[in-house]
C-alpha cells in the first residue's frame, strides 16, 4: 500500500514510514505484555527535545504520585554521514534528542530516585565513521551521568552499549563495518539479562560500564 501510494524516487521514505509502522506495533505489543503481566501503563508520546513538555511531565509525575521510582533514558536517532556532508540541522536533531532530554532529566529528579539508565553507545567511547553527532551525544550523555550520580541516593549508570543484533539502531553498513572490525552483535537476551546485573550492582564509584560483544585488539 505505501509503495503504491509512493513515488518512483522516494524510496527512503517507504522505509521511513515502514519503521514508524513497525515502531508502532513494538510499542502496542510491550504495553498489552505489561498490562497482561499486572502492571498499569500510561503512556507519553513527546519530542524529548522539548525541555518545557518533558519537564513538565516529570512535574506531573510528582505531583500525581508523590515519588519516581526510576528512569530508563533510551532516546536516541542516527543520521550517519561523513564530517563533509552533516548539516547543522541534522548535527542538533542527533545530539539534542539525548543531550536534551538527559539535562532535563537531570535537572527535574529528586534525590530519592532509586535507579537512572542512560542508553549510550560504544561511539561515545572509541568513536565511528560517520557518526561525530551520535558520538559526541553519548559522550556528553556519560558525563552527565557522572554528575548527577553526586547527587542522587540510587544507581546512576550510563550503559555503552554495543551492537544490538535485531534491535536498536544498527542498520546494514553500520553492522557490516562492526563485522569487519571484529565486533559481534548483542543477543536482545543477553543484553537484558546484562543491564539487570549491571542495575543491581550499586557502585557508586562506577556510574559508566561499557557491554559489548568484541575482542579488545577491535577497540583500538
Amino acid at each position: 500500500l505505501l509503495i503504491s501510494r509512493a513515488d518512483e524516487s522516494a524510496p527512503a521514505e517507504i522505509e521511513s514510514a515502514c519503521n514508524r509502522i513497525l515502531a508502532d506495533r513494538e510499542i502496542l505489543a510491550t504495553l498489552v505484555a505489561l498490562e497482561e503481566a499486572g502492571a498499569t501503563v500510561r503512556y507519553h508520546s513527546m519530542d524529548v527535545r522539548d525541555t518545557k513538555a518533558l519537564g513538565g511531565l516529570v512535574d506531573r509525575l510528582y505531583a500525581d504520585y508523590d515519588r519516581i521510582d526510576g528512569v530508563l533514558h533510551g532516546a536516541g536517532i542516527i543520521e550517519d554521514k561523513l564530517m563533509r556532508h552533516k548539516t547543522t540541522d541534522s548535527f542538533e536533531r542527533v545530539f539534542d534528542t539525548k543531550v536534551m532530554a538527559a539535562l532535563t532529566l537531570a535537572e527535574k529528579l529528586r534525590s530519592d530516585v532509586s535507579f537512572v539508565v542512560f542508553f549510550s553507545s560504544v561511539s561515545g567511547a572509541f568513536g565511528n565513521r560517520g557518526q561525530v553527532d551520535y558520538a559526541a551525544a553519548n559522550e556528553a550523555l556519560d558525563k552527565i551521568a557522572l554528575s548527577l550520580n553526586e547527587r542522587v541516593d540510587g544507581r546512576v549508570l550510563s550503559i555503552n552499549w554495543g551492537p544490538w543484533a535485531g534491535a536498536g539502531m544498527v542498520h546494514e553498513e553500520l553492522e557490516r563495518e562492526y563485522a569487519r572490525r571484529g565486533i559481534g552483535l548483542i543477543a536482545p537476551t543477553g543484553g537484558v539479562s546484562s543491564f539487570v546485573d549491571e542495575l543491581l550492582i550499586h557502585d557508586v564509584n562506577c556510574p559508566q560500564v561499557i557491554l559489548m560483544r568484541a575482542a579488545p585488539d577491535s577497540l583500538q
